[in-house]
Order: C-alpha cells, then structure tokens, then sequence
C-alpha cells in the first residue's frame, strides 16, 4: 500500500455536492455514439516515459451523440487534481474499437485512447494511444440509479464488505484490500468509517496490518477518504459502478522519487 504525502483526501469529500450534467460540446460527424450511452465509472492507470505513475478515476457520461463529459480526480505529472470537470468526445473506428478524446487539466495535449465495448458486461476496455503515457482504461457502466436519475449515490450505497486486488506503480508490490465500509454518517456528521485489513506483498517481503479511517461519497458516485494502514496514512479516491457492486479506486503517493500509485479493482464480498 503506497502512502499519500499530501492531504488531498480532504478536498476529496468537500465537493460533496458536485452533480454531473450533460455536455454540450458537439461532435462534427458522429459514428456510433449510441454504443456508450449514460453513466459510468471510468479508471486509468498507467505510467509516463519519465517514470512517474499516472491515474484518473471518476464518473464519465456519455450523452449517445459522441460528446462526453467526465468528473474526477487526476494525478499526472506528480500533479493530483480532485474532482476536475472536463469535456470530450468519442467516436467508433472502422474497426469498431471506440476513439475516446479529452484533456484533462494540466495536461499539455488532448489524451487519446481506443477502447473495446463488450455488451455483455455494459464495460469497455482499452489503451492509452498518445505518446504521453502507457496506461490502461477501464469504463463500467453505474447502472444504478437508472438514467436520468442520477447523484442520489451516499455513503450508504457502499456500505459492506469489500476485496480489492491493488497492482502497479512505480515498485514491486501488490495489495489484497479486505475492508468494511459502515455506511454511516457519524463521523463529523459526514463522513462514513472504514475497516479492515491490508495484505502487502511490498518488494516480495509479505505484510498483513490493519486499516482503519473515514471515508465519504459523493452525490455522483465517486469518493474518497484516508485510512491508517499500520503506521502510515494512506489516501484513497474512486468511483462506484456496476449497480452497486463494484468498485474501482487509486491509493497514491507524491514523493521525492516521483508520481507513485496502485489502482485498485473491488468486488462487493457482502
């Protein structure tokens, strides 16, 4: 579990009131942009040709006429941006792989990837395809609430049990998350707890600790919060998808060695 140096974990849960709405950007000539259409968790990781790591996690909304819109937090550049909001576009390849384009703050051009939507799983999968990094990206549509509905998402909606497979970054380590999200607003009168335990396998010495620490969601379905993982802090910021079953996630650390990362897939235990 890699440890966060800077205390973004707050900003995080103040934009609690932060809504998504549908872009107005236009797209010039629009083909297939009815195959992405609504909500959906969106993450990215991946590294830069300088060495740093590199992640953004949030919602994206894809308004079926190749404009979208996305909301979330980006660490590039050893830079880490809290709930940005950006406009982009899409459109389908004669391949029929799906070119997604947008500029996320601080980003000195327009990043590229192409995706591959599978249906079955309402998910689309892909590669970053600009020369700025290698990355991964990974679109679960929300499902929940139906469209239309959307920002009625709380602490409640992750709370139970969770395991998180946790991989990349600058080092050799791997993380298996088991933790409990209670649900509740009795921190502050905001904020949620988290518990559980983090098994680290951190340059093949393997580690178990406990986490512990608060936690919150926003309207939109993307949260965060920080935990005390052993004697560390670590920072965390993510976006729920899949009706409520899934998660996904980056736990960070801004160092002197550079942009360092691990991002994180869960799936709800009970």
């Amino acid at each position: 579990m890699k440890y966060w140096h800077t205390p973004f974990y707050l900003t995080l849960i103040s934009f609690a009131g932060v809504g998504l709405a549908a872009p107005s950007v236009a797209h010039a000539t629009c083909t297939g942009g009815a195959t992405l259409s609504g909500y959906y968790g969106l993450e990215i990781s991946g590294q830069t040709p300088a060495g740093t790591g590199k992640f953004l996690n949030g919602v994206v909304y894809f308004n079926g006429t190749c404009a979208l819109q996305v909301t979330a937090t980006v660490g590039e550049n050893q830079t880490v941006n809290s709930f940005v909001t950006f406009l982009g576009t899409y459109n389908t390849n004669p391949d029929n792989t799906i070119a997604i384009t947008f500029t996320p703050p601080g980003a000195p051009a327009p990043e590229t990837y192409n995706v591959v939507f599978t249906p079955v799983f309402n998910e689309a999968l892909g590669i970053e395809t600009d020369s700025s990094a290698t990355a991964s990206i990974d679109i679960k549509a929300q499902l929940y609430p139906a469209w239309g509905n959307h920002n009625v998402y709380n602490n409640a909606s992750i709370k139970g049990t969770w395991a998180a497979v946790c991989s990349g970054g600058l080092g050799i380590d791997s993380d298996l998350n088991y933790v409990t999200f209670d649900g509740s607003n009795s921190v502050s009168g905001v904020y949620g707890n988290v518990t559980g335990i983090n098994d680290s396998n951190d340059q093949f010495a393997f580690a178990a600790v406990p986490v512990a620490g608060p936690y919150g969601v926003n309207p939109n379905g993307t949260f965060g919060g920080y935990s005390v993982v052993g004697a560390a802090t670590v920072g965390f910021s993510g976006v729920i998808d899949n009706n409520l079953n899934e998660i996904q996630y980056n736990v960070s650390t801004a160092g002197s060695t550079g942009f360092d990362y691990e991002s994180c897939i869960a799936k709800r235990v009970k």
